[in-house]
């Protein structure tokens, strides 16, 4: 009898538990034509920013929700997409909705917004691609670079994106296959890692690939920093010469002729003439010199 009573009693917490849990997250009059995946706008702002999705990642945790899954009743609202993670009703109720053409865009309860980036629930492989394609926007004119879903293959090699890895690092730009990416100076190099614990790794110092030009926006790419680069003589030196290579300069070292004949955008041509650089592009590389100098 007791064993009954007790297993009665059990059953009747768990019930309740249930329905209480269920009571906090059962959403409401959910928009039918909203919903799906949605990333933080300020998370995609971050990661071109940061070129480090572990820090945008880590930056946005303090404010927003890591990404929504709006589902009929509920909205899970961590990168997992656990049950454990999932928006309140109550604060469900402050939330607005926003059309923009085919866009779509949520405002929370604190009005910080969100861009639907699928109209699947819970899609993992559109909000992996959204980060590769951020993070590798203009290397992807690199014909060797190729991001499909979550996965990016470099140079004949394919890794996938980890979303969510237990890794020890200083905000290593992405965690790929056991490996992560980090970017350095005007390159990216891929090292290996290994297990500091039952589920944390670290980066090594052995470099499985280096990508050279790594980053660079086609349009703007004149707008340079150059000081940050001032203490890579090898940054500097790849700097310059791809205001040359921007022109179709055709280059007699081998290293760069491979480098810079990967790049879709590289037109070698026998007209090529420093008199066709812009103003800026001088200024570009009479900075690039200096610091070569020094």
């Amino acid at each position: 009898m007791k064993v009954l009573r007790r297993f009665f009693i059990i059953t009747f917490c768990l019930l309740f538990s249930s329905a209480l849990y269920a009571d906090e997250h059962t959403l409401s009059n959910v928009p039918k034509d909203f919903l799906g995946t949605y990333m933080p706008v300020q998370m995609e702002m971050l990661v071109k920013e940061y070129m480090s999705y572990e820090k945008a990642l880590n930056t946005i945790a303090e404010s927003h929700y890591d990404i929504l899954s709006l589902e009929d009743n509920i909205c899970y609202s961590q990168v997992r997409f656990s049950d454990g993670y999932a928006v309140l009703a109550k604060d469900f109720e402050k939330w607005s909705f926003v059309k923009r053409g085919d866009e779509r865009y949520i405002l929370d309860e604190n009005g910080l917004s969100y861009h639907r980036i699928s109209t699947k629930k819970a899609d993992w492989d559109a909000y992996a691609e959204k980060v590769l394609n951020i993070i590798f926007a203009d290397a992807i004119h690199n014909k060797n670079i190729l991001v499909e879903g979550g996965n990016v293959t470099i140079y004949g090699k394919q890794y996938h994106f980890d979303l969510w890895p237990s890794y020890v690092d200083d905000y290593g730009a992405l965690v790929l296959s056991r490996c992560v990416l980090k970017i350095e100076g005007v390159s990216a190099n891929i090292y290996k890692t290994e297990r500091v614990g039952h589920w944390e790794s670290k980066r090594t110092d052995e470099i499985i690939q280096t990508i050279p030009l790594f980053y660079w926006n086609d349009e703007d790419y004149a707008h340079l920093r150059v000081y940050k680069y001032h203490d890579s003589k090898e940054s500097l030196r790849l700097l310059r010469n791809l205001v040359y290579a921007k022109h179709g300069y055709k280059f007699q070292s081998d290293d760069l002729k491979k480098i810079f004949s990967d790049f879709d955008w590289y037109k070698p041509s026998d007209t090529f003439s420093e008199s066709s650089f812009t103003n800026l592009e001088k200024s570009v590389i009479s900075d690039i010199q200096r610091y070569e100098a020094n």
